[in-house]
């Protein structure tokens, strides 16, 4: 990565962080609205307000993109993360809004899809970290706790396929539809820190 600037690179990662930590914060509201009781009156305005000050620095960011080959390729490649977990913080809104009337959760479900759910955003916000950090054994703890995520899911896919089901058939296709959102979640932070030590190149 020779010839870069290296404080404007910087600067770019610290930035990209940021992002990172803004879907974060949307993704913590969306999920504060579908799983605590009384929630959605706090945990919806903080989700929406951090989605939108996401998309206009996502837009600002684009628009004054680098001509440095090293930046373009973190910049993109982290964006194209940061976007698709901004569009899972407004789908688990949309989840959150379809469920408003509805009963919580019973807690033979609630409980582990809440823990799958803290485990994901505890992922990126770690991910946020790594990326600043750009070191190697942040990268590989973070990797191997994605397997944590993956170990969730099927524990809750093992309660759901029970004879008889804990929970009726709507409410066992929100719960699934839920773990989907937050296994991609963590694989989105995976992959804002798998190359996190490639990146970090360039601020040396």
């Amino acid at each position: 990565m020779s010839g870069i600037d290296v404080r404007k690179y910087r600067a770019l990662i610290g930035e990209l962080a940021a992002l990172v930590r803004l879907a974060r914060t949307a993704l913590g509201g969306a999920t504060a609205a579908l799983m605590e009781p009384g929630g959605a009156s706090d945990g919806v305005p903080a989700a929406e307000k951090a989605l939108a000050e996401l998309r206009g620095r996502v837009e600002d960011d684009a628009a004054t993109t680098s001509a440095e080959p090293s930046a373009v390729v973190v910049g993109v490649h982290v964006g194209t993360a940061v976007e698709g977990l901004g569009r899972l913080a407004e789908r688990l809104l949309q989840v959150a809004w379809s469920r408003r009337d509805s009963e919580p959760l019973p807690e033979r479900v609630g409980v582990p899809l809440r823990g799958l759910a803290d485990t994901a955003l505890a992922l990126l916000t770690r991910s946020a970290a790594v990326l600043e950090d750009g070191g190697a054994v942040g990268v590989a703890d973070l990797l191997s706790d994605l397997h944590d995520v993956a170990r969730r899911q099927r524990l809750l896919y093992e309660l759901l396929l029970l004879d008889p089901s804990p929970v009726a058939s709507g409410e066992a296709a929100d719960v699934a539809l839920l773990s989907c959102y937050y296994q991609q979640c963590a694989e989105h932070a995976a992959a804002i820190a798998r190359h996190a030590v490639l990146f970090g190149r360039g601020r040396t």
